[in-house]
């Protein structure tokens, strides 16, 4: 069956949230045993308590949660230490702040039970923000062909035993649902008909923040793994998607601000200092 990684730093606010969507989920044999691995990692809040008191829930379901109190804040640390206690080869890395559709981890257990390697993920749903800013950034990017018709794994990724194999231990690095993805090319990818919610940041700010540090992954990407470029497939400039920009001046407008001034930062941070891990999100 499915061994599900969630990495955790200081998400006491949305972890039981997560947790409670695995909880309800459908279509699963009584008998599944999926197992819920919580890597906590550096957490100074009630990440690791609140995770643990969902315990007696997930094993009602059917479901065997371990929570790991992991000290060192550090994703990529987390995953490996995550993976370090995995029963099965079939693996789903969820962000504690993901929710998930009922149907969603049966969906994605069927399109892994292939001898042939297997990305999948979801349909990524963002969920209305609460700021004008945020609002008119998730128009423009939920258009773009790669979030629209893509399998972006945005949050949510698996792979079964035959595509896990495809590399070692995470690597000191960012990126780490790009690093995975690029590992598969288009064709081996797949995506379900449930949904997932994502949550885009709130405000200018935060939006600069969480592109500026994707940007620095996928430069960081780039000049570690360059044979993985080649799976690239995120062609979002075309001249379809610039006519699409100029039907939504104002949404368009920040969206294009936001992309400028965070890559302008990402070129700024780039200092050639070695990996010092740093989380994604205000």
């Amino acid at each position: 069956m499915l061994s599900v990684i969630i990495p955790s730093n200081n998400e006491e606010s949305c972890i039981q949230t997560c947790l409670d969507a695995i909880v309800a989920q459908t279509d699963l044999p009584s008998d599944h045993h999926i197992q819920i691995i919580v890597a906590a990692n550096g957490c100074n809040d009630q990440t690791v308590a609140l995770a643990q008191a969902k315990g007696a829930a997930l094993r009602a379901a059917g479901f065997e949660p371990i929570v790991l109190d992991i000290p060192v804040g550090n994703k990529m640390n987390a995953l490996n230490e995550g993976e370090a206690v995995a029963t099965y080869q079939t693996r789903v890395f969820l962000d504690a702040d993901i929710v998930i559709s009922p149907r969603m981890l049966r969906e994605l257990a069927d399109l892994l039970a292939d001898d042939k390697p297997v990305y999948a993920s979801g349909a990524v749903r963002v969920p209305r923000p609460k700021s004008i800013v945020s609002r008119a950034y998730a128009k423009v990017w939920t258009s773009l062909p790669f979030v629209r018709d893509g399998v972006p794994g945005i949050g949510l990724y698996a792979v079964n035993g035959a595509g896990r194999s495809r590399w070692a231990e995470f690597p000191k690095i960012y990126g780490d649902d790009r690093f995975v993805r690029l590992q598969f090319k288009p064709h081996e990818r797949y995506k379900t008909t449930a949904t997932y919610d994502w949550p885009l940041p709130e405000g200018f700010s935060n939006l600069v923040h969480v592109r500026h540090r994707w940007r620095e992954g996928n430069v960081e990407l780039a000049e570690a793994f360059p044979d993985l470029i080649d799976n690239d497939s995120e062609f979002n400039k075309s001249f379809g998607n610039m006519i699409r920009l100029l039907r939504t001046p104002f949404s368009s407008t920040i969206f294009v601000l936001v992309y400028l001034v965070s890559n302008a930062r990402a070129r700024q941070s780039k200092n050639g200092q070695g990996f010092v891990w740093r989380r994604g999100r205000e």
